[in-house]
């Protein structure tokens, strides 16, 4: 047998059809006929991304065939090349460790997805691998390093199509890993209750109150990022949150729209354009409160657990940018209260 059939046959061990996520979006209860279609075509972004980036010789080839894909999908696409850097450095032998310098260079328009589609790759592997989940995360740039456990969260969620019991592998990971991962539970339930989010709220009632303002932080990341293309919606979706958590939700969406912004600012700018001038000011005013709290506490020096830091600061700025007008932030309860 030679290398090259060794190497084929080593590529379809990982390579995925999409087909093999119907039984689980089946599962899913959108509200509209629409939103089941939009999910299989992210579904197959990502998955074309991951493919792509398995089949690959140099990495850069992933560009030609996400290329092709939608550009309202695209970014999905990315992100779905960075969960296939995991086999792709197996097939190459290159490390793990080499995340950063791969996958940075190769698509710094999705700097989020990538961690986050890292995140898939690390929820695929055994707990015993070496190097460990741990040892990764700690060698990342430290304004992400925690934002792998959201891919492995949403994962986590997507795939049990937001069955509650499937959080209880995150407390191996660690207390500020193990919001994240909620935070990544949390987006996965704005897919299987696409369009409903008060319909996630038995879900969520069965959960640790310490860890639901995570989950509703990530159902706004969802809306935010999934619904680009419908923003204007987006006083009616936190109209349907919970009050204690409306401010959660926010912060979700804020986050979304700046990773939008950064994916393709011309379209950014085009699906908001139509929008009334008010609920444009609001987007790009969350978008803003982003980049000021990661710039303050740049200016800090703050570096421990800085993702947490991030979401919490912007939750601040954003009920100041409201006034008295904003929702007021979750009460953060211990866990195990």
């Amino acid at each position: 047998m030679t290398t090259s059939t060794i190497g084929r046959l080593a590529r379809r061990v990982f390579l995925r059809d999409p087909r093999r996520m119907d039984p689980v979006i089946a599962r899913f209860e959108p509200a509209e006929p629409w939103q089941t279609e939009r999910i299989r075509t992210v579904v197959q972004a990502f998955l074309t991304g991951y493919n792509a980036a398995v089949n690959a010789g140099p990495l850069a080839d992933v560009h030609e065939p996400l290329a092709a894909l939608p550009r309202y999908y695209r970014p999905f696409g990315y992100e779905g090349a960075a969960m296939g850097f995991g086999p792709w450095a197996l097939l190459h032998r290159r490390p793990l460790a080499g995340f950063e310098a791969e996958v940075g260079p190769l698509a710094p328009h999705t700097l989020y997805q990538n961690y986050v589609g890292f995140g898939w790759w690390l929820a695929m592997r055994p707990p015993f691998a070496r190097p460990s989940t741990s040892t990764v995360l700690a060698g990342l740039d430290h304004h992400f390093e925690l934002l792998p456990m959201e891919g492995l969260g949403f994962r986590t969620g997507f795939l049990a199509a937001g069955r509650p019991g499937a959080t209880r592998r995150f407390a191996r990971y660690g207390a500020e890993a193990r919001h994240v991962c909620h935070q990544g539970f949390g987006r996965s339930l704005w897919f299987v209750h696409m369009g409903r989010p008060e319909a996630a709220r038995p879900v969520l009632d069965r959960l640790d109150p310490a860890y639901r303002g995570d989950c509703y932080s990530g159902m706004g990341l969802g809306f935010a990022y999934s619904w680009l293309d419908r923003a204007g919606q987006f006083p009616d979706m936190l109209a349907r949150i919970p009050a204690p958590y409306a401010a959660d939700f926010w912060q979700g969406a804020a986050f979304g729209w700046e990773a939008r912004q950064l994916a393709d600012r011309p379209l950014f700018d085009e699906l908001l354009d139509p929008l009334p001038a008010a609920d444009r000011d609001r987007v790009h005013r969350a978008v803003r409160c982003v980049h000021q709290a990661r710039r303050e506490l740049d200016e800090r020096g703050h570096r421990t657990a800085f993702y947490q830091a991030w979401r919490s600061l912007t939750r601040q700025h954003l009920s100041e940018s409201e006034g008295a007008a904003a929702p007021p932030p979750a009460p953060r309860v211990p866990p195990g209260s």
